[in-house]
C-alpha cells in the first residue's frame, strides 16, 4: 500500500492575490512666464532695452545730483570713491562664489544707495538764488564804486581791481565805447547786467551776501578772454538781503524786479 498523505510542507502554498499598483502622476508643472515662447520672442527684446536705458538714466541722474550738491574737488572725489568702489564690488564677486540671488541683492544695494544719496542731494544742488530777479538801479546803496569801460578803446575796466564790505554796492560804469556790457558771473550778486546802446555811464546795484571774490566781466564774445574783466573783493560779515536793504536806507519790499539804469 502506498502513502498518499501529504505533509505540511508539500502542500501548495496559497498564492496571494495581486493588486495593480496605483501610480500618482504629478501634475503638470507651469511654465516658466519668461520661457513662454512669445515673451521670449517678443516681450523680452522690448524690456531689456527698455531696464537699461531706465538704469542708465536713474544712475546718471543721481550721480550728477551728487556731484551738483559738491563744490570744488569734492565733485571729484565722490567720483573716484564711486569708480573704485564700482571695481572692487565687481572684482569681489567674480571671486566669491555666490548664489545669483546674492549677487541680484547687492547690485541693488547698490543702486538704492546711490538713488537714495542723489534723492538727498537733491535740495543743495539746486541754486537758490539762481531765481533771484535783478536789483533795481534805483535802489539806496551804502557803498558806490566807479569804473571807466573801454579807456582808449582798450578791452580792460579801470580799475579792476576793487574792495567793498558786504552789503549793497552801486556800480556806475563810464561805457567810452559802445559794443560793451558790465555784469557778474556770479548770481547771487543780483546785479542786472549794464547793456548800453552806445558811449555814455550807467548804473546798477549788487548785493553782497558774504566775504569772496566775486568776478565781473564785459559778457561780449572775446573781450573776457582779451582781458576785460576784474575782481571785487568783499569783506565783512555775511549779511541777508533784507538786512542789506535795511542797513542802505531803503523801504521793505524795495528789492522787487527791475534792471538797470
Amino acid at each position: 500500500m502506498t502513502d498518499t498523505t501529504t505533509t505540511e510542507s508539500e502542500q501548495p502554498a496559497e498564492v496571494a492575490p495581486t493588486t495593480e499598483a496605483t501610480v500618482e502622476t504629478p501634475p503638470p508643472e507651469k511654465p516658466n512666464f519668461w520661457a513662454r515662447p512669445y515673451v521670449e520672442r517678443y516681450l523680452t527684446p522690448l524690456i531689456l532695452p527698455l531696464a537699461v536705458i531706465l538704469f542708465v538714466l536713474v544712475y546718471v541722474l543721481n550721480v550728477s545730483r551728487l556731484f551738483l550738491s559738491t563744490h570744488g574737488h569734492v565733485p571729484v572725489i565722490v567720483g573716484t570713491i564711486i569708480t573704485v568702489l564700482i571695481i572692487t564690488g565687481a572684482s569681489m564677486l567674480s571671486k566669491a562664489q555666490l548664489r545669483q540671488s546674492g549677487v541680484l541683492l547687492l547690485t541693488i544695494g547698490f543702486l538704492v544707495a546711490i538713488s537714495f544719496a542723489g534723492w538727498i542731494s537733491l535740495g543743495h544742488s539746486e541754486n537758490k538764488e539762481a531765481g533771484a530777479q535783478p536789483l533795481p538801479a534805483t535802489l539806496k546803496a551804502s557803498q558806490e564804486v566807479k569804473l571807466v569801460a573801454a579807456p582808449g578803446g582798450a578791452l580792460v575796466f579801470n580799475p579792476n581791481d576793487l574792495n567793498v564790505k558786504t552789503g549793497l554796492v552801486k556800480f556806475t560804469v563810464d561805457f567810452q565805447a559802445g559794443g560793451h556790457t558790465f555784469g557778474f558771473h556770479d548770481p547771487t550778486t543780483q546785479f542786472a547786467e549794464l547793456k548800453p546802446a552806445g558811449p555814455g555811464s550807467l548804473s546798477g546795484v549788487a548785493y553782497f551776501g558774504k566775504a569772496g571774490d566775486y568776478t565781473f566781466y564785459c559778457s561780449v564774445d572775446g573781450h573776457e578772454a582779451a582781458g576785460m574783466k576784474g575782481t571785487v573783493h568783499v569783506t565783512g560779515p555775511p549779511m541777508t538781503l533784507d538786512e542789506a536793504l535795511k542797513a542802505s536806507g531803503n523801504p521793505p519790499g524795495a528789492a522787487g524786479g527791475g534792471g538797470g539804469g
